[in-house]
C-alpha cells in the first residue's frame, strides 16, 4: 500500500484476552497494509494483557479503562482515541491473512466509502469451514451467522450484501461511525453489530461482504459456549431492544408475538433440562427491556423518522430472513451440535 492512502485505525477490544494477543497482533505484524495503528483498548483486564503489550508491542496505542464496558461502548471508546479516517473493528482471538486489510481498502474504493466492509470469517481450528460471511436479520430481532459451519466452497467467493457486519472484523469509514451514533451503549455485548449494520442499511448504507479479506477466528475462546447466562441475557434483551427500534410497526408488533412462543419454548427446554439460571437470564433480560423501553422508544422514533428502505425492500435482499427459513436454520445448527 502507498502513503497516500488513508490512515486506517484497527479497534482490538480486550478483556482477559492475553493468551490470544501474541498470534493475533503478529498476523497484523505482516498485513500488506502500511498506513494503519492499532489501539487496543483493555476492558480492565486482571490477566496482565495491558503489561503483555506494553511489553511486547510498544508501538500500540492502549486505552486502559478503568471498569469492563463491554464490547458496544469498549470499541466506541476506542474511536474516540482513533485517529484514522477509516476503522476496522478485530477480534482479540483472531489472526489476520496478510491481505485481510488491503482487501476492504480496495472494496472501499469500488463500492464507495459510505458503507461497511466485512470480511470472511474461517474457524481457526478449521480453515476450510465457514464462521460467518456476514449476518442475517431474523424476525426476532437476533441475527444468525450466514453460512455457518459449512464448507468454503467457491460459491461463497462472490462479494454480495449481507444484513449486518461480521463484529468479528469489519472496516468503515469513521465519520460514518460517528455519524451512526456508534454501538448502541446500552447493548453492552451481542447483536451490537447486528443493530448497527441494521441501522446503517434503513438510513441507505449497505454492508457488502468481501471474501478476499480473510480473518481465522477462535469462535467461542471470548464468549464461551452459546447458553451461559452471561450469554442469553444479553443476547435476550438486545433482540428486544433490536425489534422495537428497527422494525417497521407491523414487523414490530409480529416480532413480539414470535418472540413470546420462542421463549415459552426455551422455557421449556431449559426447565426439562434443569438449567434455571438460563430461566432466570431470559426472564432478567426481559425485565432490562422493559425498564429501557421509553429510552428505546426515542431511539426508535429518530430511527424511524429518518429511514429510507422498508422492511418488504431488506426481505426482498435476503437482509432479512422469514420465520421459515430460520426455522430450517436453527434445525440444521442443532444438527452441527
Amino acid at each position: 500500500m502507498k502513503n497516500s492512502n488513508p490512515l486506517v485505525s484497527i479497534i482490538i477490544p480486550n478483556y482477559n484476552g492475553k493468551i490470544h494477543l501474541e498470534e493475533c497482533l503478529n498476523s497484523l505484524q505482516r498485513i500488506e497494509s502500511d498506513d494503519y495503528e492499532i489501539v487496543f483498548v483493555d476492558n480492565a483486564s486482571e490477566d496482565g494483557s495491558v503489561e503483555f503489550v506494553k511489553d511486547n508491542f510498544p508501538g500500540i496505542k492502549i486505552l486502559q479503562l478503568e471498569k469492563n464496558y463491554g464490547f458496544a461502548e469498549g470499541c466506541n471508546l476506542g474511536v474516540e482515541k482513533a485517529q484514522g479516517d477509516y476503522i476496522v473493528f478485530l477480534n482479540n482471538d483472531t489472526k489476520v491473512d496478510a491481505h485481510w486489510l488491503k482487501e476492504l481498502l480496495v472494496a472501499k474504493e469500488t463500492y464507495g466509502e459510505n458503507h461497511i466492509y466485512s470480511s470472511k470469517v474461517l474457524f481457526y481450528d478449521e480453515p476450510g469451514t465457514l464462521n460467518t460471511i456476514g449476518g442475517v436479520i431474523t424476525p426476532m430481532g437476533s441475527g444468525l451467522d450466514m453460512n455457518f459451519g459449512k464448507e468454503d466452497i467457491a460459491e461463497y467467493n462472490n462479494v454480495r450484501f449481507v444484513g449486518s457486519p461480521s463484529g468479528c472484523s469489519m472496516l468503515l469509514k469513521k465519520s460514518l461511525f460517528l455519524e451512526m451514533g456508534g454501538f448502541d451503549n446500552d447493548y453492552f455485548a451481542y447483536l451490537e453489530d447486528v443493530d448497527f449494520g441494521w441501522r446503517c442499511w434503513l438510513r441507505g448504507h449497505k454492508t457488502y461482504y468481501i471474501p478476499e479479506s480473510i480473518v481465522y477466528h477462535k469462535y467461542g475462546s471470548t464468549g464461551g459456549k452459546i447458553d451461559t447466562p452471561f450469554r442469553v441475557f444479553n443476547v435476550q434483551k438486545n433482540r428486544l431492544f433490536n425489534i422495537i427500534k428497527n422494525f417497521s410497526l407491523a414487523n414490530m408488533i409480529k416480532g413480539f408475538i414470535i418472540s413470546i412462543i420462542f421463549d415459552l419454548v426455551r422455557i421449556f427446554q431449559f426447565l426439562i433440562h434443569g438449567e434455571f439460571s438460563l430461566i432466570n437470564a431470559i426472564l432478567r433480560g426481559d425485565y432490562a427491556f422493559i425498564k429501557g423501553i421509553p429510552k428505546t422508544l426515542a431511539k426508535r422514533k429518530y430511527i424511524q423518522d429518518n429511514r429510507k428502505i422498508s422492511d418488504g425492500e431488506m426481505q426482498k435482499m435476503d437482509l432479512i430472513a422469514s420465520l421459515d427459513w430460520c426455522i430450517k436454520e436453527f434445525r440444521r445448527l442443532q444438527d452441527l451440535k
